[in-house]
């Protein structure tokens, strides 16, 4: 009798650490404000997504008013084959905690996509301020939907 063991997980962490190290490399572009340089180096589905002037225009407004990057804590990353609006495909989506100059409570979503040639690329990008829930939002939720 053959058994054989496929394990996805050992896959899916392999994919999750090939994928942070060139998820590290394009944020360090970013961080160094070469953005023509980031979008240069992501996946070619953030690259037909975007002309190069308004990805500059995104992270120049977005980006650069938060200063120099202080500190940036992985979160979580997740290997995933499908998400909203996007080709099948392997995606690992990583999620940080980021502190800047002038904002200490951001979080940047990072999704990697292992393009056609096998290499991983980044394929979105968001920075958003983290705002915790307000005590009541919770109030609300619990509230009738009639009310």
């Amino acid at each position: 009798m053959l058994v054989v063991v496929v394990s996805i997980h050992a896959n899916d962490s392999v994919s999750v650490t090939d994928a942070r190290k060139s998820v590290d490399q394009w944020l360090q572009l970013v961080d160094d404000g070469h953005f023509s340089n980031s979008l240069d180096n992501a996946s070619s589905m953030l690259r037909d997504a975007i002309s190069n002037e308004n990805w500059n225009r995104a992270l120049r407004t977005s980006r650069s008013p938060l200063g120099k990057i202080g500190s940036r804590k992985l979160m979580g990353a997740k290997f995933v084959e499908n998400l909203p609006g996007a080709p099948t495909g392997e995606y690992v989506v990583f999620g940080f905690a980021s502190a800047f100059d002038t904002k200490d409570n951001m979080i940047e979503t990072v999704t990697a996509r292992k393009d056609d040639d096998g290499i991983w690329r980044v394929a979105g990008y968001f920075c958003l301020l983290y705002t915790s829930p307000s005590p009541r939002d919770g109030l609300l939720s619990r509230m009738p939907s009639s009310a």
